[in-house]
């Protein structure tokens, strides 16, 4: 097996792009899909990699191949898609990142320390779009027209006012039965651009491994069934896609217990379990090429990962290692975890994470 590197002129971003266009909102992207209709459906769904997708459904004539960003993981692809900007761009990195205002690691989903399970801990000192203020999303400058479905919970977290941004109508589900009967109704109502994010195959697959009987059924049911709606409604162009795809874990490394790397680096491992993120006044690349079956980048060579900028985020590391087989790396912020217990991880470069399909119908 082998790494790739993700292509930007035909990716996740290009997507974002392209929504950003046809809803009319200028942008300053190098790389866009062009979409067509008078209205138009995005549903994301988390996890749906293109390997799941052979794996469950075979061929799908409408899929095209297409890569994600990296690192490949839900917090950073999202940003990425709805603010038209490149990770580097935007400065949401990884699961955890690090933060220099706040002279800490925080989780970006949950905006809050890696420690604690109260979600939106740091919003009382800092805002978001304080900390965060090139990942405002674009349908901030969308007045009308729009909606979005989002799982019971995260509608109105500080990720998501900042990063989806507002739109006219947000409707929460219960489960993925609640949520097609919600798009159903939003597609109904005739609204022009309509979000919907569907979390269950990412879930599933991080707890049963991507290939399992859970994921391979929950996949063929869920698609089939927005695909089958999007195919009665031919006067909606509607998109499918993911994030990411997810790889089957085949080794955890507690990177915790390697005490002369914890002693050489300035802040705890952050990113995500198949992308360490390091920060060291050392050279770190001959000790970790030497020790573990990693790739390990310079921040100069991380920059061209994220997509490019044309100034070095704080967020970005000294070294970023990124596994060349299946094995994933943690470092614990909690005493009592069960993420390294999971059967499926992403973040990483390899084909099963960053390659993703993108499905239109009507298009």
């Amino acid at each position: 097996m082998s790494i790739i590197f993700p292509n930007y002129n035909n990716s996740l971003y290009s997507l974002g792009c392209g929504v950003a266009s046809w809803l009319g909102v200028k942008t300053q992207c190098r790389s866009k899909f062009d979409l067509s209709g008078n209205k138009l459906v995005l549903l994301l769904l988390d996890g749906f990699g293109w390997n799941i997708m052979e794996r469950s459904l075979g061929e799908v004539k409408e899929a095209t191949k297409i890569h994600g960003i990296f690192p490949s993981t839900t917090s950073t692809t999202l940003t990425t898609i709805f603010t038209a900007r490149t990770p580097a761009e935007h400065g949401v990195l990884g699961y955890n990142t690090y933060v220099k205002n706040l002279g800490s690691i925080i989780n970006t989903l949950r905006y809050t320390h890696p420690t604690s399970n109260e979600r939106d801990s740091l919003a009382n000192g800092i805002p978001f779009e304080k900390v965060f203020p090139n990942a405002k999303g674009y349908l901030h400058e969308v007045k009308e027209g729009t909606a979005s479905l989002l799982p019971s919970g995260i509608d109105n977290t500080e990720f998501t006012r900042v990063v989806h941004g507002p739109t006219q109508e947000t409707r929460t589900y219960l489960n993925v039965w609640d949520a097609y009967e919600s798009l159903k109704d939003l597609m109904g109502k005739g609204i022009r651009f309509i979000y919907a994010y569907i979390p269950d195959i990412d879930s599933l697959a991080h707890k049963y491994g991507p290939y399992s009987e859970p994921v391979i059924l929950a996949t063929r049911e869920i698609f089939m069934r927005f695909f089958s709606l999007f195919k009665e409604r031919p006067d909606y162009t509607a998109v499918i896609t993911a994030d990411h795809g997810l790889i089957d874990t085949s080794q955890t490394i507690e990177i915790e217990k390697d005490q002369d790397l914890m002693s050489m680096l300035e802040l705890p491992p952050y990113g995500d379990s198949r992308a360490l993120f390091l920060r060291s006044r050392y050279d770190l690349k001959v000790y970790l090429q030497g020790k573990y079956n990693l790739k390990v980048f310079t921040k100069e060579e991380v920059l061209s990962l994220l997509g490019g900028a044309e100034k070095i985020v704080d967020g970005i590391p000294d070294f970023v290692g990124v596994p060349l087989d299946y094995a994933s790396y943690f470092f614990s912020f909690r005493e009592k975890s069960n993420y390294a217990r999971l059967k499926g991880h992403h973040g990483g470069l390899l084909r099963e994470e960053l390659e993703v399909p993108l499905v239109i119908v009507n298009g």
